[in-house]
């Protein structure tokens, strides 16, 4: 009888710990099946002579998605201790998306001035760099948070939904916008090459809710097994609502406008 009532709650755990660990894998799953026609691909007919720091961004967020599953796979395995000594990989690798993700939203204004979109391609910016700012206040409460595991998986968790818009929005633009006609590869990646406006930024509102419901899923997970949502979930994925929503009013802005003009200034 005491060797049960000691076992059910290591069952539980357990059974908890895989989850984040196949969740995980369905994140990476997700970035890798978005961007196979736009970015991987591409990517098997050549290293991209033009627009190189796309093809670096797309990697390092896709390298996320492999950190993840390798972090969750420690802790599954019992060995945490590792999982916290590789914990810096996880800080630089977050560094480096910042700074190249926003090198890529930069890059892509710049590309829609060029072609005669430049007050698109201003508003539109926000898009990428919201996901960032998300992606970033998220990680950091998760680091924060690195002593309360509770709290930083779940966090980890809902840092990774949020930057899976793009990824859910690809097969979209791909399949369906343009038909399954993606243009031959050019030396480039993504959806550099494919001209046009940027799309309204009401209009990918969806591919990042779905993407949020990773965090949903979550919190599912968590009432049925634990009987209440974690506060976690409920911090994370309202915050990450909440910028996804305010967004989109900010992007018509005057104020916007200028501060994406002067962050395109930086990079001339």
């Amino acid at each position: 009888m005491t060797a049960t009532t000691i076992d059910a709650p290591r069952a539980a755990t357990a059974a908890h710990t895989r989850f984040y660990l196949w969740m995980a894998v369905a994140m990476a799953a997700t970035a890798f099946l978005g961007f196979a026609p736009t970015f991987w691909l591409p990517m098997a007919q050549g290293v991209p002579e033009r627009i190189g720091v796309l093809a670096i961004h797309g990697a390092l967020f896709f390298g996320w998605t492999l950190f993840l599953i390798f972090q969750a796979r420690l802790v599954v395995s019992g060995n945490t201790a590792r999982h916290r000594d590789t914990g810096m990989i996880g800080i630089s690798l977050a560094t480096a998306m910042f700074i190249f993700g926003g090198l890529a939203a930069i890059n892509a204004a710049k590309r829609a001035a060029a072609a005669g979109f430049g007050e698109g391609g201003e508003a539109f910016m926000i898009v990428p760099l919201a996901a960032l700012f998300s992606f970033g206040v998220l990680v950091a409460a998760a680091i924060i948070n690195v002593r309360r595991p509770e709290w930083h998986k779940r966090l980890m968790l809902a840092a990774t939904a949020v930057i899976l818009d793009a990824a859910i929005a690809r097969p979209f633009i791909a399949y369906i916008v343009m038909g399954g006609h993606i243009p031959p590869f050019q030396g480039t990646v993504g959806l550099a090459g494919l001209g046009g406006p940027p799309p309204p930024v009401a209009g990918v509102l969806i591919p990042a809710l779905i993407g949020l419901l990773f965090i949903v899923a979550g919190m599912l997970f968590d009432w049925r097994k634990l009987g209440k949502v974690h506060p976690a979930y409920w911090w994370a994925g309202g915050f990450a609502l909440a910028v996804q929503l305010v967004k989109i009013p900010i992007s018509d802005t005057p104020l916007w406008h200028g501060l994406a003009r002067f962050m395109i200034s930086l990079a001339n």
